[in-house]
């Protein structure tokens, strides 16, 4: 269904009874990448997935969409349905998210799960990747959607999954240059929120990577994972894109965390 959010179009869908989980989906991504999840989780929990702002059918709100505005989106929808508290789980740009909104309404959380993502800020490089990106979208946004979804997958498992891919392609080039762009550079500006995610203890923590993930630092995630206390730390075998490449396991881990911790 749509509402209006500061008359903009917000698109989201709810699925399930139970207690309340809230899936949120990363970069050039929709709520659909979450129907494997839904259909593991949605006859032991109510889900809801969203459309982000400028993802899928939800419109772009302005020339910059900080992980901090759209953790005020999730926190609007919250209110909307008389939510007072629900699990939380982020894949990639939807974990920054995830963690922002866990910052910005703590008491809001009953449990937090990134999943292909992590909580450090961009470094210099990255942030100089963020701006390269910037200018080929501006010049060719077609070429640039094309170039980056493959690129999201572990290199063995480009040509297995390429039908796959061509799908995500479609779905991500619904989405207008100018509402990558703000994507891009919310990206770019969020904050460092290692030392946020891993001590406090009010939740339990889930966080899932992929051992052939290729646009993560592994070493330097395990390293903070040995630190971060209450947390559920799992590695899969394969690349960034779990809900494709992982699609059997993944559903399963969040499935038996959710049990676990009587979520």
């Amino acid at each position: 269904m749509k509402y209006t959010y500061k008359k903009t179009e917000i698109y989201y869908k709810s699925r399930g009874e139970g207690n309340p989980v809230i899936l949120v989906h990363g970069f050039l991504e929709n709520h659909k990448m979450w129907d494997i999840v839904v259909d593991a989780l949605k006859e032991d929990h109510k889900i809801y997935t969203l459309d982000l702002l400028g993802h899928g059918s939800s419109d772009g709100l302005c020339d910059v969409h900080t992980m901090e505005q759209q953790a005020m989106l999730i926190k609007d929808l919250l209110d909307r349905e008389k939510i007072l508290q629900a699990t939380i789980i982020g894949h990639s740009m939807g974990g920054y998210i995830s963690l922002a909104f866990a910052e910005l309404y703590p008491e809001k959380v009953a449990a937090l799960g990134l999943l292909n993502s992590h909580p450090f800020a961009d470094n210099f490089e990255k942030q100089e990747a963020r701006e390269r990106a910037v200018k080929t979208v501006q010049r060719n946004y077609e070429a640039y959607v094309k170039a980056a979804i493959p690129s999201f997958f572990a290199p063995d498992n480009r040509q297995k999954y390429k039908d796959d891919i061509q799908k995500l392609v479609l779905e991500a080039l619904k989405m207008t240059p100018e509402n990558i762009i703000a994507a891009l550079k919310g990206m770019k500006l969020r904050k460092d929120r290692s030392e946020m995610f891993c001590s406090r203890q009010q939740y339990p923590k889930l966080w899932i990577v992929g051992k052939k993930d290729p646009l993560i630092d592994l070493d330097k995630i395990r390293s903070l994972a040995e630190h971060c206390k209450g947390t559920d730390y799992i590695e899969l075998g394969d690349g960034h894109m779990s809900y494709v490449e992982n699609k059997d396991e993944m559903p399963m881990v969040i499935k038996r965390f959710l049990q676990r911790n009587d979520l």
